[in-house]
This record gives C-alpha cells, sequence and structure tokens, in this order.
C-alpha cells in the first residue's frame, strides 16, 4: 500500500514539474515571415505589372481558391487564370499595382495575411486602395496563395464605353422575346471571358410616354474588350441568328456610342 502511495505521487510530481517546464518546440518568428510574405506580395506586385500571368500563377497551389470583388468564387488554378487573363484584357494602359502586408498569424507552415493594395495610373497617381486576405501554405522553400479573398475601397469604376438605344417595339415583336435574345446573347459574352459586359434592357416608367419608351445599353469595360467580343466566332454567330430581329429595331431606335468622360 505504501509502495503504491509512493508511486502515485512520484507520477503526479513528475507529471506537474513537467508541466511547468517552457515547450522545446521552437516558436515561429513572425517577423521574419512578415517579410518573407511582403517578398511575395513585391513579386505578386511585379508579375501583375507586367501582365506575366505564368509568374502570377505560379504563386498559388494547384487547389487555390479567389474570391475576387465584384465576381463569383475561383476554383482552382484554370479558372483563376481565366479571370486575371480577362482583368489583363481590361486594365488600362500603365496601370500598376503595390501591395502592402499589414499583418501575418499563423506558423511557418500556414500563414494568414492581411493587407492593402494600391493602384496608380500612368502617371503615377493613385487612382484606387483596396485590402486583401491571403493564406499563404508552404511548399518546400516557398509559399504559395491557397486562398484569398479581396476587395476595392471604392466602387467599381464605370464602364468605359457603351452604346444606347432608345426605342419602340416593332410590331411583331414583344418584350419578352427582345429580352430573351439579350440574355442569351450575354450569356455567351460571359463565356468569351466577359461576365458583367453585354446588353441591358430598360423600360420607362413615365405612364404618358408616348415614343421611345425602352432602352437597351450595351456595356464593355474597354475599347479592346468590345473588340474581341466582337469578333469572336460565337458572337459572330448569334449576330447573324439574331440580325434580322435587330434591324426591325434599328429602323425605329435612336443610337450612340458613347465614350466615358474623364
Amino acid at each position: 500500500m505504501k509502495s503504491k502511495l509512493f508511486f502515485t505521487l512520484l507520477a503526479a510530481s513528475l507529471f506537474a514539474f513537467t508541466a511547468c517546464q517552457p515547450s522545446s518546440q521552437t516558436q515561429p518568428d513572425m517577423a521574419q515571415i512578415k517579410s518573407d510574405i511582403q517578398k511575395m506580395e513585391d513579386a505578386w506586385a511585379t508579375a501583375l505589372n507586367a501582365k506575366d500571368v505564368e509568374a502570377l500563377m505560379a504563386m498559388y497551389t494547384d487547389d487555390a481558391v479567389s474570391m475576387p470583388d465584384a465576381a463569383t468564387t475561383l476554383t482552382g488554378k484554370a479558372a483563376i487564370r481565366q479571370h486575371q487573363e480577362q482583368d489583363f484584357a481590361n486594365q488600362p494602359a500603365g496601370m500598376t499595382f503595390s501591395f502592402e502586408t499589414v499583418d501575418v498569424y499563423g506558423n511557418a507552415d500556414q500563414v494568414t495575411e492581411t493587407g492593402n493594395s494600391t493602384y496608380k495610373n500612368a502617371d503615377g497617381k493613385v487612382t484606387g486602395t483596396g485590402k486583401y486576405m491571403c493564406v499563404w501554405e508552404k511548399q518546400g522553400d516557398k509559399y504559395r496563395c491557397t486562398r484569398e479573398i479581396y476587395n476595392n475601397d471604392q466602387p467599381s469604376a464605370p464602364a468605359a464605353r457603351k452604346s444606347i438605344h432608345l426605342f419602340d417595339l416593332p410590331a411583331g415583336v414583344t418584350e419578352a422575346e427582345w429580352s430573351a435574345v439579350l440574355k442569351d446573347m450575354n450569356s455567351t459574352i460571359a463565356k468569351i471571358g466577359y461576365p458583367g459586359a453585354g446588353y441591358f434592357l430598360y423600360k420607362t416608367e413615365n405612364d404618358d410616354a408616348k415614343n421611345y419608351r425602352y432602352y437597351f445599353e450595351g456595356v464593355w469595360p474597354s475599347a479592346e474588350a468590345y473588340a474581341k467580343i466582337h469578333e469572336d466566332p460565337a458572337f459572330k454567330a448569334l449576330d447573324k441568328k439574331y440580325g434580322p430581329l435587330y434591324k426591325k429595331i434599328q429602323a425605329l431606335e435612336v443610337y450612340r456610342r458613347v465614350g466615358l468622360v474623364q
């Protein structure tokens, strides 16, 4: 009985002694990790400013997930690449990016970063700011982005180019019919790589309006995007398909192509 009590007390004492000892596990050097992540952000900005999609994709894990501003979630590098190539096509000439790592959390193997972004035009003037969160995963001796979310501090920039169409429905053409045509064209435009661009139909709310009671607009992020969409074979096929119907509207419309006044 005494021996059992002795060993019980000894075990308890050893447990208490061990629990009071400092952990032998090395704590991560968060200052060094923050410096390493800032270097990654500098490389990220360099790739964006050079429109180097290959360098950018090399900084993502294969199973990366991205949640961009004003867009659906992108899962996998193929989806992220397509979105980035579209961004490059829409990007104003001379636009540059920079990123500042504000804080990091986690350990040497997986780091969550919060940061700020700055955008400048070709003249070096700040045209926008934003913020982001990125989860970095260490693979070998390099960090790669595995999850990210980012957005702008300001509302999205207005479309650089529009076409406006004031019209009345021709005889034999219904509102539902023309609306379905525009939706079909917008679906194709999105598949080409420009979701958010396309045609949008409106109807006047003035009950006493007798003329030009309908309005639809074409919205294009840039002149380059407009040309790329209209030259795409899939868009040309729809343009040919719906051309006879549009000619009926065209005979009654007031049409203007307009560009953004800076």
